[in-house]
This record gives C-alpha cells, sequence and structure tokens, in this order.
C-alpha cells in the first residue's frame, strides 16, 4: 500500500475513508448520487460529517469514478465530466439537461430574475433564507427579457407559457426551487394572460451553482442566434458559478 506518482493507491483512499466511519462514509456517498444535490438542511450532520472530511471523498470519488465533488456552506454536488454508456439516449439519462431552446432561453431569464430578487429583497448568498417569488412575478419578467433580447422575432406568449410549465417541473424534481403554495388568483389581481393561478415557489441553494451573467450570454446566442431553423440546445448542468468557488470550501 503505497502512494504512486498520481496520489494515494485506491486501498488506501477506501482505508483512510473507512476510519471515519463505514455507516457514515456509506451514507454520504449514496446521499450524494441520490438526487442532483444534496442540501444542509436535507440532514444536517451528516452534511457537517461531509464538509468535514471533504478532502478524503473528493479523492475518493475523483479516483474510482472520474467525478469532482463541489461543497459549499449550503449544498452539495458530483460534477460528472463524462457519461460511460454511450447506448443510452439523453432521454433515458436522469439528468438535468435543458434542449428545448425556448427552455434554455428560460432558465437563463431564471438566473437573471434570481440575481434581482437577491438584490430586491435584500438577500445575501450567505443568508439562510429561501428566496421566496410568485411564478406570475417571473414570467412577467421573462416576458420582458425576450421583449428586449428579441425583439419581433421573438416566439409568442403562448409558447413561452408552454415552455415554462415543463421547465419547473424539471426545476422542481432537480430541486433547484420548490413549490411553497398554489392557489387561485383573486378577483382584481392582474396577472400576465394565461397566468390564472398563483404559484409560489422559493429558491434553493443549488441555483447559485450557476453563473447568471455568464449562463445568459452563452445561452441566448447560442439557443437563439446560432441555431438556425432548430428547435433544440443544451445547457452545461456541470460547472460551478465563480461566486462559491472552484474549490467549494466555503463551508
Amino acid at each position: 500500500m503505497t502512494e504512486d506518482r498520481n496520489g494515494p493507491s485506491g486501498e488506501l483512499l477506501s482505508l483512510a475513508l473507512e476510519k471515519k466511519g463505514a455507516e457514515r462514509v456509506r451514507a454520504a456517498l449514496n446521499v450524494l448520487t441520490e438526487s442532483t444535490f444534496f442540501y444542509r438542511e436535507d440532514d444536517p450532520d451528516l452534511f457537517l460529517f461531509l464538509v468535514r472530511n471533504k478532502s478524503g471523498f473528493r479523492q475518493f470519488v475523483e479516483h474510482f469514478f472520474g467525478w469532482r465533488l463541489y461543497i459549499d456552506r449550503h449544498v452539495a454536488r458530483l460534477i460528472k465530466e463524462r457519461q460511460y454508456n454511450d447506448r443510452l439516449r439523453i432521454s433515458q439519462r436522469d439528468l438535468f439537461d435543458l434542449r428545448r431552446r425556448d427552455e434554455c432561453f428560460l432558465f437563463a431569464i431564471l438566473l437573471e430574475f434570481h440575481e434581482e430578487e437577491l438584490r430586491r429583497q435584500n438577500v445575501s448568498p450567505d443568508d439562510d433564507r429561501h428566496l421566496r417569488f410568485l411564478l406570475a412575478d417571473f414570467v412577467a419578467f421573462a416576458l420582458r427579457r425576450f421583449r428586449e433580447e428579441m425583439g419581433e422575432a421573438r416566439p409568442s406568449e403562448q409558447r413561452i407559457f408552454e415552455a415554462v410549465r415543463p421547465l419547473f417541473l424539471q426545476l422542481d424534481r432537480h430541486r433547484f426551487l420548490r413549490l411553497v403554495d398554489h392557489r387561485c388568483a383573486e378577483a382584481g389581481e392582474e396577472l400576465p394572460a394565461g397566468m390564472e393561478e398563483h404559484a409560489l415557489y422559493e429558491f434553493l441553494p443549488g441555483i447559485r451553482c450557476y453563473d447568471a451573467s455568464q449562463a445568459g450570454r452563452e445561452v441566448v446566442i447560442r439557443a437563439y442566434r446560432s441555431i438556425s431553423g432548430g428547435e433544440e440546445a443544451q445547457v452545461d448542468s456541470g460547472t460551478p458559478s465563480d461566486e462559491n468557488g472552484s474549490d467549494g470550501d466555503g463551508a
């Protein structure tokens, strides 16, 4: 059991983690693979265990799986650089992977909306409060951004509404946000056409793993100006934002 020139051997890495407590190590590794994000609020004790032993976990998953482990004070996630089973279609993988160009643009707009709401509601990135917003407010913001970016070439409002619903279903499933309350709008309230219901959502910390300014530029250009006649685009689902830091030592 010696270290090679590329770092500790697999056996040494396994033994080093096992000494931390095999059952807790097993639990942490399983939690990391069961969802896109592992949030501190999911299991505060296990999250703290992961943070305290992040170096060992990082070396372990990198050595055996070729994954990167990202951790900050709110969230941990595994970042996979590649997919190994080439026989699987995109639709058969359980990934956050946006390919419809309207959804790509809407996700970029959602990142901008998140940044704007942070400032408007005076919530800092380190705040433990979850930022809440009405779906109707986001839709109104998105319609304005489509007009600003696309002008007369923008899609119809109905097409935007139709893209919002599947996007939010996917964002909820991968825990970028969650539905808090859903109720009918009261008489006299002004909502965008087609938005008959209030839906109150809250952002979860995983949304901060994406850089709003970079994502906005790249997605808008790729999805609406560089694609001619096609309906598919793709959002990179693996790169954390610069805000949290690439080494994830914010905890």
